[in-house]
């Protein structure tokens, strides 16, 4: 049976007086951030602490686990039991309920958290690295699936609206091939996903990487376990894993990219969308009603 987070949680709090100063930095970490170290190695762990993998090991063992890899699948399995839609859902509205004031004031000023804090973690260098990347694409594939997917078709339509011939990917399975099979050494992957490593990521983050495109990802907490499979990892964070999960932080750093590709290119940009109207006019398409 897996273990629930509150048992968890009682477990680190119980060993943490018998914990090495060491240690205890270790349980700190876990405490506040078990979501993010369910994807994390001990080597990675051991990095972001500036500790030894050896010490993670110690750490693992000290508090009850045979070694740092069942700790691990005990994030892991925390981390299932916390990102089921119905559990995400029953929290959000059990801390809406709980709350005063009317739901549309309340998730206005959650959005504003999460941007808020957004505005935090996205590392400026890494996206004039993403906007470099698209820039010198020759064509982009862009790729996310499930709900996921209506940022696909946002950076599709935005970024040809720019003149960039960009391929939408939202299929599953072998599906998906078809399109990436298309993929140039010239072209420029941008993936989006989140919460869940699906074999379709995997895939095109892999295949990009085989046939020598630069890639962008964009997600929340499968930044350590794919950070090695693209060339940019991008923070965009929908809120904790525990509750109602919210695309406004991924759309808005979306839409930086595509306005900073934009930017970088005004006359070809421009040059698009004046073809672009100077078709509707003449095409007899553009009606409306």
């Amino acid at each position: 049976m897996e273990e629930e987070l509150d048992d968890f949680q009682q477990r680190l709090e119980s060993h943490l007086p018998s914990l090495t100063k060491s240690q205890q930095r270790i349980a700190s970490y876990l405490l506040a951030n078990h979501d993010e170290a369910a994807f994390l190695s001990a080597a990675d762990m051991a990095k972001r602490l500036d500790l030894s993998e050896a010490t993670m090991a110690r750490f693992a063992q000290s508090i009850g686990y045979d070694d740092f890899r069942e700790l691990r699948r005990c994030l892991q399995g925390l981390f299932r039991a916390r990102a089921t839609p119905a559990s995400r859902l029953q929290h959000k509205l059990s801390e809406l309920a709980s709350s005063q004031g009317h739901v549309l004031t309340k998730v206005l000023a959650m959005e504003v958290q999460y941007l808020s804090e957004a505005s935090q973690r996205v590392d400026l260098a890494d996206f004039d690295r993403a906007v470099d990347i698209l820039l010198g694409g020759q064509r982009v594939f862009v790729f996310a699936s499930g709900p996921s997917g209506i940022l696909t078709d946002l950076a599709t339509w935005r970024l040809r609206r720019l003149g960039i011939p960009t391929i939408a990917m939202t299929e599953s399975g072998r599906h998906l091939l078809e399109k990436l099979v298309l993929l140039q050494p010239e072209d420029a992957v941008l993936a989006a996903g989140f919460q869940h490593l699906t074999p379709e990521m995997l895939t095109v983050l892999d295949h990009a990487h085989a046939t020598g495109c630069r890639s962008i990802l964009l997600t929340d907490t499968l930044g350590p376990a794919l950070r090695a499979r693209a060339d940019v990892t991008l923070a965009a964070r929908r809120g904790p894993v525990s509750t109602f999960h919210s695309l406004t932080v991924p759309m808005s750093v979306l839409n930086a990219l595509i306005l900073a590709v934009a930017m970088a290119r005004p006359d070809e940009s421009l040059d698009a969308l004046n073809r672009l109207q100077k078709l509707r006019a003449t095409s007899g398409l553009d009606i409306s009603g």
